[in-house]
């Protein structure tokens, strides 16, 4: 009997470590599996990577004629932008000294739709000689979840018709490869006159 009353008096170890890993693991899949098929409104999506830490951005401003958001597969492979007439009209590089005057006013323009009164949403923009700039911005946000840390990559194009001083982009946002896209309206904005100046700058900017 006493080797018995010995046996049952030890007491189990617990490692809370081990748990509390376990318990971030699990809370990182619920939340990666949340964000996968939610959606969220373009804008909202660019305020809150505006507001995030960010650590890079990049990207073009060009002129196009006709505007086509569709992804397209081809043997696996999926790709966008097959925008017609396009003419680069100016890049910019966060990690350039001589691109952060770009950079900043390629920033202010996306923090410029928070702003915005909505205009008419559209299934196509028409085809227009040189009608359009389209701004392409990638941006690179540092993300914090529990114990995890990771950089995870945005990108956001915003198409100007000069003409009508409208602003559009896509009614919810998706990964630009995503064949989502092709089931979505353009959400059209006013530009104001701080926008006009600004997207003008840029593009005639050297």
């Amino acid at each position: 009997m006493a080797r018995r009353h010995s046996m049952y008096s030890k007491k189990r170890k617990i490692n809370y470590g081990r748990i509390i890993v376990l318990l971030a693991v699990l809370a990182a899949l619920v939340f990666a599996v949340y964000s996968f098929f939610s959606t969220q409104d373009y804008q909202e999506k660019i305020d809150e990577v505006m507001s995030s830490e960010i650590l890079k951005i990049s990207g073009s401003i060009s002129s196009v004629s006709f505007v086509d958001p569709t992804v397209y597969s081809n043997e696996g492979i999926r790709y966008t932008s097959q925008h017609e007439r396009i003419k680069k009209l100016n890049s910019f590089d966060g990690a350039l000294s001589d691109d952060l005057d770009k950079v900043g006013v390629a920033k202010l323009l996306l923090e410029n739709l928070a702003d915005a009164d909505e205009a008419a949403k559209v299934k196509e923009l028409s085809n227009k000689d040189d009608g359009y700039y389209w701004l392409d911005v990638s941006v690179i946000v540092e993300n914090s979840f529990f114990i995890f840390e990771n950089e995870d990559e945005y990108n956001f194009d915003l198409y100007y018709d000069i003409e009508e001083e409208k602003i559009y982009v896509k009614e919810k946002y998706h990964n630009e490869f995503s064949t989502k896209n092709n089931r979505l309206d353009l959400q059209g904005y006013e530009a104001d006159e701080e926008f006009v100046k600004l997207i003008k700058e840029l593009a005639e900017q050297q």
